[in-house]
C-alpha cells in the first residue's frame, strides 16, 4: 500500500516552522552570539522535498534561543561587580567645634551623647540623610531635632538657639539648625547623639566605623 502523502496544510505548516527556525539561527549565527557557544562539530542535515532551507536541529534552535536571551548569571555577577557602588551611609561632622564633653556617665546619670563646642549661632548639619521625626522642646535640651535613618538609627541635636528645618527629609551636610546654649548647658554648644533602636550608643566609636572621626 503506498505511504499517505502530506496534506497540503500540513506540508505549508512544516515549511513555515522549517523556515522561522532556520531565520533565527542565522540571525545568531550573523551576529557572532552563539558561535562560541556552538559545539565544534557540524551536523548536516537533509531537506524534505521542496524545501531549500536546511533543517535545524534541536540544539541549534537551543543555542540561538539562549544567544538572544538574558545574560547568563555569570555576566550579570561580573556587570554586577564592576559597576561603581555608592556606600549605603554617608556620616559628616554636625558641628566642626571641638569635643567637649564625651559619652558616658556623669553626675550620677548618663550623658546620652557628645557635646562640640561652636559659636552661638553657628551652623548644625545633619549627620547623615534621614527624615525629621521631632523637632520641639525637650526637657533638659531646650530645642532638639531629631531625625531617623532607614537603618533604625536615630540621630539627635541638641540645645540650637534655632531651626533651620522642622519637617520632611534631609541629605548629610545639609543644615538643619544653629548652635545654642538653651535647656542645661552652661555655654553654647551641640549636644549630639546616636539612638539604636531606641538606646543611646557612644557616637565616637559608631562614627569611627564610617570612618568619621570626632
Amino acid at each position: 500500500m503506498p505511504p499517505s502523502t502530506p496534506s497540503r496544510r500540513q506540508r505549508v505548516a512544516g515549511t513555515t516552522v522549517v523556515t522561522l527556525a532556520a531565520a533565527l539561527v542565522c540571525a545568531a549565527l550573523a551576529t557572532g552570539y552563539a558561535e562560541a557557544a556552538r559545539p565544534a562539530q557540524t551536523r548536516a542535515s537533509v531537506a524534505p522535498a521542496g524545501v531549500a532551507a536546511e533543517i535545524p536541529t534541536a540544539r541549534d534552535v537551543a543555542f540561538a534561543i539562549d544567544a538572544f536571551g538574558p545574560p547568563t548569571r555569570h555576566e550579570a555577577d561580573r556587570a554586577s561587580r564592576s559597576a561603581t557602588r555608592k556606600p549605603l551611609h554617608q556620616w559628616v561632622r554636625p558641628n566642626y567645634g571641638p569635643l567637649s564633653s564625651s559619652f558616658g556617665y556623669r553626675w550620677g546619670r548618663l550623658h546620652e551623647g557628645i557635646d562640640l563646642a561652636g559659636p552661638y549661632g553657628s551652623p548644625i548639619l545633619a549627620a547623615t540623610d534621614g527624615c525629621i521625626t521631632y523637632a520641639g522642646p525637650e526637657a533638659g535640651y531646650g530645642e532638639v531635632i531629631k531625625i531617623a535613618d532607614w537603618d533604625g538609627s536615630e540621630s539627635v541635636y541638641g540645645h540650637m538657639s534655632s531651626f533651620v528645618r522642622t519637617s520632611g527629609c534631609v541629605k548629610a551636610g545639609q543644615e538643619i539648625a544653629r548652635v545654642g546654649a538653651e535647656g542645661d548647658a552652661t555655654g553654647a554648644h551641640l549636644h549630639f547623639g546616636i539612638y539604636i533602636n531606641g538606646a543611646p550608643v557612644n557616637p565616637i566609636p559608631y562614627l569611627a566605623k564610617y570612618g568619621l572621626y570626632i
